[in-house]
């Protein structure tokens, strides 16, 4: 486990967080974006990961730092620890506005669910600190309701699950 910097510069990092989970999980991609100290981890995984995920960014950022949680679409392998996250930090939860009204069936807790926010079919132009994140629409390439997640600044495209996943 571990996290491996993809990209860093002028306060604006990007950050892969590596070998979480194992045995017979799907195996997942998490990655946190941090800048001008508003961190924003994307596809934070399931229950069996979080724990540890969570003590990784601890190390790496301030907690109270991760502002947001993305979530390319609902599947449990993205979405299960969404309540855990909420509950421990006071992150929003991005998902695609067709996820809203599902992702509570993994336990989003009521006081919680002020925090979802949904993204629109046509995606959407996102903040982050002084920097500029696209949530792009991939619909069907994966599920309905699909999103990645391109960073300008560093030019890396987060396709999530979309192209590869090692068996």
């Amino acid at each position: 486990m571990g996290a491996i910097k993809l990209f860093e510069q002028d306060g604006h990092s990007y950050t892969l967080m590596e070998g979480f989970g194992g045995g017979e999980m799907v195996p997942t991609n998490q990655v946190l974006i941090y800048s001008g100290n508003e961190g924003i981890l994307l596809d934070p995984g399931g229950h069996k990961v979080h724990y540890d995920l969570m003590n990784e960014i601890s190390a790496t950022i301030p907690i109270n730092n991760l502002k947001y949680l993305f979530f390319s679409h609902q599947d449990p392998d993205i979405v299960a620890a969404m309540n855990a996250w909420l509950m421990l930090t006071e992150a929003e939860a991005y998902i695609s506005k067709l996820w809203i009204r599902f992702v509570p069936h993994f336990g989003v807790d009521e006081l919680m669910i002020s925090r979802l926010k949904p993204i629109p079919d046509e995606g959407m132009k996102f903040k982050l600190g002084e920097r500029e994140l696209l949530f792009i629409p991939a619909h069907f390439l994966h599920s309905e309701g699909n999103f990645q997640v391109y960073d300008p600044t560093s030019k890396i495209l987060f396709s999530g699950d979309q192209f590869c996943s090692e068996w």
